[in-house]
Formats: structure tokens, C-alpha cells, sequence
């Protein structure tokens, strides 16, 4: 039985890892003002954060139809018996009840649509995983894969630092009044996923703390089966806790390694960019990690 994975663009999987992987994605909708694009197909990343510094208009992201689903799954169809569709919380986006109700109108069984309850590589990690065991082991049944989605939707989370807070007021996260003050005291708030949803979860006063308590946090995990990290525009910020979280691999194995080493993960830490739907929010400069581990006790 072939089984066939099906993204969305908002899980922020690199291109590589789509083509290398043969997961096909469907891309999100994002309308600056009055035009509307597809995401990775006639808007790439870099664009679009040229285009929301300069813009005063803020854009704003929409779920794919069920029609682009059922046209998605009809094509795969032709080329697998099963579909494996994952994709960002439910709680943030309509992408899932889209594909939930393309999946029941063709699917004729043949579909399994999960919701990651987490967004961007959060979710991206879970399928580059899913879908990395599927192409070593091409005999995997459908019900092995979807349980282990769902243990590695347990353990994901993601944690995005924001350079500033003018893009989370733009885009009526935070008040104005908590702008002004959070403006004030140079907060660099960093949000993260949590049951579903994006929250707030700390206010450090710096970005250099910012980027300390990303990392603390990833390795304050145990066992770690994937890590990435993300950026909006590319900065020394970002290349700094890249090269900080991938030091580990060349730790010297004889000498004793600190609580946090030891729980490090050893392995390629990917790169990504955030798409629009975070990436409208968290705003250039933008830094963030995404990584799959059991949870500190």
C-alpha cells in the first residue's frame, strides 16, 4: 500500500525537505490590501517581509478551501492508495476543518487528516519525521504512522522571540496601551505554542535574553528527536542561536558534559523561515526554535 503526506505551507517545512521527502503541500492564502497570493507559489518569504516593512497596510492569512484540498487529493490519489494529512492547530486556522471536509467528500476512507494542535516547524518537525520513516520504510501501515504523529505531536513545541512588539500590535495582539509600555521598557516578548494556541509566554528586556531562554527551554527537554530554527529575515541574532544549538554535535564525547549537554539534541538542526501567518506577527529580526522532546519532569 502506498501512503502519500500532505502538508500545508504554514507548517514552514524548507523545500528541500519537501522535495526530498515527497511531502506535497498546500499552500495558505495571503492578501496584502486587495491582492491575494498563494504562499510559496507567487509570494516567497523574502518578499513578503519587504513587503510588510514597507507596507502600512497589514496583511492578514487565510486557510486553504476544501476545494484546494479536494484538488490536492484527487491528484494523490492517482499516485497512492493512502493520504496522511497533517497540519497546523485547529485552534489557529480553518486549514484542518478544510481538509477534514475535502478528506470526507472524496476521501471514501482513504484519508486521515490529524490535527498537530501545534504551528510552523512545531508542526513541520512532526512531518519531516512521519514522513522520513515512510520513505526508509516504504511497507509502513497507515495506523503505525498515525501513532507515531500522535506521539510526536505530544512532544512538540515551539517558542518564537520577537525583536519587536509594533508587528503584534499591528496585528491587534496586544493592545496599544501594552504596546506603549512594552515599547518603553524594550520588552522582546516570546510566544510559543501552548494547548493549540499561540500565547504569550515570557517578556525578557533583551533580545540576548531572549535568545538564552529559547535555549534554555530546548534543553530543558529530554530526548530530543528533531530541532529547528526559524527566522522572519535572516540576522545576527538568528545565526548566533543556530550556531549555538548545533555546537553540540561537535562536543568532545570524553569530557564530561554539563546537565544541559547531556540533554541535548545531537543531530542536523534545520533551518526555516517562517511563513505570514506567524511571521506577520512576530515581525522582522524575528528568531525562534522548534524542537520535538520528552518534557522535563
Amino acid at each position: 500500500m502506498s501512503i502519500g503526506i500532505i502538508s500545508d505551507s504554514a507548517c514552514d517545512i524548507p523545500s528541500e525537505f519537501l522535495k526530498k521527502l515527497d511531502i506535497t503541500e498546500v499552500p495558505v492564502n495571503v492578501t496584502f490590501g486587495s491582492k491575494v497570493y498563494k504562499e510559496n507559489v507567487d509570494l516567497k518569504g523574502d518578499e513578503f517581509y519587504k513587503m510588510l516593512s514597507k507596507s502600512d497596510t497589514f496583511p492578514t492569512t487565510s486557510q486553504p478551501s476544501p476545494g484546494d484540498f479536494e484538488k490536492v487529493y484527487t491528484s494523490q490519489l492517482k499516485k497512492h492508495d493512502e493520504l496522511l494529512s497533517i497540519h497546523i492547530s485547529s485552534k489557529v486556522s480553518g486549514t484542518y476543518n478544510s481538509a477534514v471536509q475535502a478528506a470526507e467528500k472524496i476521501g471514501k476512507g482513504k484519508i486521515t487528516v490529524i490535527d498537530s494542535k501545534s504551528v510552523t516547524m512545531g508542526t513541520g518537525l512532526v512531518i519531516i519525521k512521519v514522513a522520513s520513516e515512510l520513505k526508509n520504510k516504504k511497507s509502513s501501515k497507515m495506523t503505525d504512522l498515525v501513532k507515531m504523529t500522535n506521539d510526536l505531536v505530544s512532544k512538540s513545541r515551539i517558542l518564537v522571540a520577537c525583536e519587536t512588539i509594533e508587528y503584534l500590535k499591528r496585528g491587534g495582539r496586544i493592545s496599544s496601551g501594552a504596546a506603549f509600555f512594552g515599547g518603553l521598557l524594550n520588552v522582546k516578548p516570546v510566544i510559543g505554542d501552548r494547548d493549540g494556541e499561540v500565547v504569550s509566554i515570557a517578556r525578557p528586556r533583551s533580545m540576548v535574553k531572549a535568545l538564552s531562554f529559547l535555549r534554555r527551554e530546548a534543553e530543558s527537554y529530554k530526548n530530543h528527536q528533531g530541532m529547528a530554527v526559524l527566522h522572519t529575515t535572516e540576522t545576527f541574532d538568528s545565526r548566533a542561536l543556530y550556531n549555538s544549538l548545533s555546537g553540540n554535535q561537535q562536543t568532545d564525547s570524553k569530557k564530561k558534559k554539563s546537565a544541559s549537554e547531556e540533554n541535548m539534541f545531537v543531530g542536523e538542526v534545520l533551518k526555516s523561515q517562517f511563513g505570514p501567518a506567524v511571521g506577520a506577527h512576530a515581525g522582522p529580526g524575528a528568531v525562534g526554535v522548534a524542537f520535538i522532546g520528552d518534557s522535563p519532569k
